[in-house]
């Protein structure tokens, strides 16, 4: 979805500059941004490849291109997409040997892991090719009742691709942001991929309400072949309702209806990092059923090596100074919850 050409019109409506590359056994979609270090290059889940030993000449191309516009560096997301009709163990599979295969070569190739990964480097897959009652039985118990008894609840479910609807997401995706602490997107994106994307069907509003207000709500982006569940928020109020579950259900249940191969959850912590902060929704997302899966991360491509050194020692400093702060944030609040004690 992030290399197809609805996803590129959404950036250009975004503002943003892209460009469209290409070589043998290669493509790819990358979109510029800047840093205070420079502009970058940034291709999401991409370049796309047909074979492993594609990689090394488009990272060339790709740098070669990037030098002509005085860009500072590639940030690259490479992707060995199975061929169509592969059954979705033997994709999972395929998917998880090639990510290691290609960060093998990103390195062997002078690529870095970046400093955080843009899009998520793990992800859980639901196999959407089978009947409704195997979608549903591969779910948690807990999940397909909840599913099958969401009326006895007074919930209503419906969905849009109308722009319109995504306001609704947008607010009840802030509202989830503020309270659980982590940074959404804005709504001026979310407007403006709603608008994009939402037209020609590649942009989904899910929503669930209660007396005719909106509880619960979730945005997908869609592609021929999957379904990704990008964005999502609920009304703490309703928590013992658990409107989400049903949400979700009902979104994957419509996506393998209109013929997509794959529910992409979009985002996990590994099962090997115990602490990740993700681990908590990592395992509800694990409740519908589906396979872990591995994307490889975001990497860093030199190319003005002078301007990606001075990146990465601005990038260290601002990241030692957010650690300072929150450093002496927990020993003031330890020094007032001493002094409470005493």
């Amino acid at each position: 979805m992030l290399q197809s050409e609805p996803w590129e019109r959404f950036q250009t409506d975004l503002g943003r500059t892209t460009h469209r590359l290409h070589g043998p056994g290669w493509d790819a979609l990358v979109v510029e941004e800047r840093s205070r270090a420079g502009r970058i290059w940034y291709a999401p889940y991409g370049p796309v490849l047909q074979h492993p030993a594609a990689l090394p000449d488009a990272l060339e191309a790709l740098r070669e291109a990037a030098r002509a516009e005085s860009v500072g560096w590639l940030r690259v997301e490479p992707q060995l997409p199975a061929p169509a009709q592969t059954p979705f163990g033997d994709a999972v599979q395929r998917q998880n040997a090639t990510a290691a295969s290609l960060v093998a070569l990103l390195r062997a190739h002078g690529a870095r892991p970046a400093p955080r990964d843009i899009q998520p480097a793990h992800t859980r897959w639901v196999d959407l090719t089978r009947p409704p009652e195997a979608i549903l039985k591969a779910m948690t118990g807990t999940n397909r009742n909840l599913w099958r008894r969401y009326r006895d609840k007074g919930l209503t479910l419906s969905s849009s691709s109308h722009p319109s609807a995504a306001d609704t997401v947008i607010e009840l995706l802030h509202r989830t942001a503020g309270r659980k602490g982590f940074t959404a997107q804005t709504s001026e994106y979310l407007r403006t991929a709603a608008r994009s994307l939402g037209p020609p069907g590649s942009c989904t509003a899910y929503l669930s309400s209660v007396d005719g207000t909106v509880v619960s709500a979730l945005l997908t982006y869609d592609s021929p072949t999957t379904r990704i569940f990008a964005h999502s928020g609920m009304d703490a109020a309703v928590r013992k309702l658990r409107p989400n579950q049903p949400l979700i259900a009902q979104a994957l249940l419509d996506a393998a209806a209109q013929g997509q191969s794959v529910g992409d959850l979009f985002g996990i912590a590994p099962l090997s990092q115990p602490d990740h902060p993700w681990t908590g929704f990592s395992a509800f997302k694990r409740s519908f059923g589906g396979a872990d899966v591995a994307l490889g991360g975001t990497w860093d491509v030199p190319v003005g090596r002078a301007r990606y050194a001075a990146y990465r020692g601005m990038r260290r400093a601002r990241d030692g100074a957010v650690q300072l702060r929150a450093r002496a944030r927990t020993a003031v609040s330890e020094a007032r919850g001493s002094r409470a004690s005493n």
